[in-house]
């Protein structure tokens, strides 16, 4: 089977397509990495060739809101994946959900397509909060009747988005945005909403994300309990909570990791900063910091680690919102975040005992997933079936089941 996989350059983007792709190589498939050309090295190691994605000119984007920039770029970039496949068309194609011009060329060439979410399902639904804002789930009746309100509006605007795709998608000659055949969600059960009713095409798959090739950073030595923070990768995002906690954990008896583009690399008795993989650390770490970017929350899920989140954007204050519910996270607004603040909610955590039995369930659920769940789904749709399941912890029900079944 031959499998083209589109994403972003992003990391939070980028690396769980090379998950994916991974597996897929290993079970024979061939596989078309298109991403940015900074995950080479990433891509190789896992016996991947990356094509870089195309360069597209500021003339063909020139939108400055986020859905039209979207459009834009997905109309630039469906005709050169056209061209680049028009020889050999792919059997199927994976698509990151920010680069749904790959969608385009799909459907161009009459292949399905299976999307990529890195993080939770972002569809609103009007028994759910509305997304994006990080809200709990609500009790009050008033609530829910704000977030009714709220859902409705969001899907007003989905809908004027879909008259804006459909006017895009047109000056390609095609008549309709396509519809995938699965939807994979790199989450975990216990932390996607239950909706009534769920979406037959969308899978929680678990983890995907794999760690970028590069040297490891080693934690400072010693007993103490390991913090290990993390920056954004995003894209336009100046994230100063590695210096932040630079100035929390002074004097504190810790050891700190802090993963970080934005920081000179710098090595104390207690405090490593630099870049480096987080799984690593993660496996040793009591306590993970960070933004609440989908790869990093996933990598600290399987390893059992709770986590203190300080989202900044909609996706991040979901993922807080969630850990938070079931007992894993504790969550500080970004508008109150001081260096006292992300101390105390660290202690707090770390005496935390139904924090750390929580994070242990989601590396419970983490075992039974990720990768290669999700390369099976893709082998199904590329086979011309259509992979369906009932709620967010489907293909966990089946995976215990599955071990039932060879225990007796």
């Amino acid at each position: 089977m031959e499998v083209a996989v589109v994403a972003g350059a992003d990391p939070g983007h980028a690396l769980p397509a090379i998950g994916v792709a991974a597996q897929l190589v290993r079970r024979g498939h061939g596989v078309r990495l298109h991403t940015g050309a900074g995950h080479a090295a990433t891509a190789a190691a896992h016996g991947l060739a990356l094509t870089p994605l195309p360069d597209i000119g500021a003339d063909e984007v020139t939108a400055t809101g986020f859905g039209e920039r979207l459009r834009q770029l997905a109309v630039a970039l469906a005709p050169r994946l056209v061209t680049d496949w028009r020889s050999r068309p792919p059997d199927v194609v994976v698509v990151d959900s920010l680069t749904w011009g790959a969608a385009l060329a799909a459907q161009r060439l009459d292949r399905p397509w299976v999307e990529l979410i890195g993080h939770h399902l972002p569809d609103p639904d009007e028994g759910l909060p509305p997304v994006g804002l990080g809200r709990s789930m609500p009790s009050p009746a008033w609530r829910r009747r704000n977030d009714r309100r709220l859902v409705a509006r969001q899907r007003r605007s989905i809908a004027d988005g879909a008259t804006e795709d459909h006017r895009a998608i047109a000056s390609l000659g095609l008549d309709r945005m396509p519809a995938p055949c699965a939807r994979l969600v790199a989450t975990l059960p216990v932390l996607e909403r239950v909706r009534h009713p769920w979406p037959s095409n969308v899978h929680v798959v678990g983890p995907l994300a794999v760690d970028p090739v590069g040297p490891v950073l080693q934690p400072p030595e010693g007993s103490a309990p390991l913090v290990v923070v993390t920056d954004s990768t995003a894209s336009g995002v100046v994230s100063s909570l590695g210096a932040l906690a630079r100035h929390a954990f002074d004097g504190c008896d810790l050891r700190v990791a802090v993963t970080s583009s934005n920081l000179p690399a710098t090595t104390t008795e207690a405090m490593v900063v630099g870049r480096g993989p987080h799984g690593p650390l993660l496996a040793e770490a009591a306590i993970a910091i960070g933004h609440g970017g989908g790869g990093f929350l996933t990598k600290a899920a399987a390893a059992g680690v709770p986590a203190v989140i300080a989202p900044l954007q909609g996706d991040q204050r979901e993922a807080a919102a969630r850990w938070r519910e079931v007992g894993a996270g504790r969550v500080i607004r970004a508008s109150r975040l001081t260096p006292r603040r992300l101390r105390w909610a660290v202690v707090r955590h770390l005496a935390d005992r139904r924090a750390h039995e929580a994070a242990a369930r989601l590396a419970a659920e983490a075992r039974w997933l990720g990768a290669g769940l999700a390369a099976t789904i893709v082998e199904q749709v590329g086979s011309g079936q259509a992979p369906a399941a009932d709620g967010a912890a489907h293909h966990l029900a089946g995976a215990a089941a599955s071990v039932r079944g060879r225990r007796h």
